[in-house]
C-alpha cells in the first residue's frame, strides 16, 4: 500500500513540475470541478458504442479552464513530433488502434472580462487555436430538481449552436460556470447533456484547496495554426475519416504494422453542429 502512495506522489509531483514548465498561469484558482464526460461515438448504437473520461474545469475569479487531465499527461512528454508519432503509432498498433492520449484534446480557455473564448486543440499533425466572442446559451429554468454531489439542482434547458441541452445547476455554488462552453446559469452546472445524449457532463467531486492555477497550454510553444470556429470544425469533422497513423508514417517516413486497416464510419457530429 506504501509503494502505491508512493508512486502516485512521484507522478502527481511530475505532473506538477511539468505543469509549471509548460503552462502560462493566468490566475489562482478558486474552485475546480471533475466532470464524467461521455462520448457516443457511433449514433447508430449509442449503448455501446462510446467513450468516456474524466475531465476538470479549473475557475478562477476571471477565467477557466475546461481541460482533458489525461491529455494534459500526454502533451507534458515534450514537443519532439516525430518521437510522439511513433509512440502513438506502436500504442495504437498494440492496443487495436486505440489511442495513448485522452479521449478528447480540446482545451477550452474563458477570459470573463474580455468576453471571449479561446479554443486549442492538435489533429491532422497540427496545432490548432481560435478565438470568438464569448456566446453564452440562453437558458430555459425549469421546476425539475434533483440532487447531485448533495446539492440540490434545478433543470435549464438551452438551444445553443445546433443541439438542445439539457443543464442542471445549483444555487448553492454561485458560479455562473459549467463544462466546455456551457455556462449563463445562476449557479454551477454539475450536469449537462443534449438531447440524445451523445455528450455529457457529470460532475464527480469539486476541490477548493491546492489546485493549481488557471492556465493556457504552451506544450508547443506559439506553434498554433489560427483559424475561425467553422474552419475549425470542419477541418476536425474531415479528419474523422482520416487513419491518423497512416498519415503519421507518410510524413515522418515510420514503418507502420502489416496489413491495412479499414477505417471505421464514425457515425457521429461535435457538441456544435451548426457548422455544417
Amino acid at each position: 500500500m506504501k509503494v502505491k502512495y508512493i508512486i502516485f506522489f512521484i507522478c502527481s509531483l511530475t505532473t506538477h513540475i511539468l505543469y509549471a514548465q509548460k503552462v502560462e498561469v493566468i490566475e489562482p484558482a478558486v474552485l475546480e470541478c471533475e466532470y464524467y464526460k461521455r462520448v457516443v461515438t457511433d449514433t447508430l448504437d449509442r449503448k455501446n458504442d462510446y467513450k468516456a473520461e474524466p475531465a476538470r474545469l479549473r475557475i478562477g475569479k476571471n477565467s477557466s479552464m475546461f481541460y482533458s487531465p489525461r491529455e494534459l499527461r500526454w502533451d507534458s512528454l515534450g514537443t519532439d513530433r516525430k518521437k510522439r508519432a511513433m509512440m502513438f503509432i506502436e500504442y495504437s498498433r498494440k492496443t487495436g488502434g486505440k489511442s495513448p492520449s485522452g479521449v478528447f484534446h480540446e482545451y477550452v480557455y474563458k477570459n470573463f472580462p474580455e468576453n471571449k473564448v479561446t479554443v486549442f486543440n492538435h489533429f491532422a499533425l497540427m496545432n490548432w487555436t481560435y478565438e470568438e466572442e464569448w456566446e453564452k446559451p440562453q437558458w430555459a429554468l425549469k421546476d425539475s430538481t434533483k440532487v447531485i454531489l448533495e446539492y440540490s439542482c434545478q433543470l435549464a434547458i438551452s438551444h445553443y449552436r445546433g443541439r438542445v441541452w439539457y443543464a442542471w445547476f445549483t444555487f448553492d455554488i454561485p458560479i455562473s460556470e459549467g463544462p466546455w462552453k456551457l455556462c449563463g446559469l445562476p449557479g454551477l452546472i454539475l450536469e449537462a447533456y443534449d438531447k440524445d445524449k451523445d455528450y455529457s457532463f457529470t460532475a464527480t467531486g469539486l476541490v477548493s484547496k491546492g489546485i493549481q492555477p488557471v492556465g493556457i497550454y504552451d506544450f508547443y510553444g506559439h506553434d498554433w495554426a489560427k483559424t475561425t470556429r467553422k474552419k475549425y470544425l470542419e477541418t476536425r469533422y474531415k479528419e474523422l475519416h482520416t487513419d491518423p497513423t497512416e498519415r503519421m508514417s507518410t510524413m515522418y517516413g515510420l514503418k507502420r504494422s502489416e496489413g491495412k486497416k479499414e477505417l471505421k464510419h464514425r457515425n457521429y457530429d461535435f457538441e456544435e453542429t451548426d457548422y455544417h
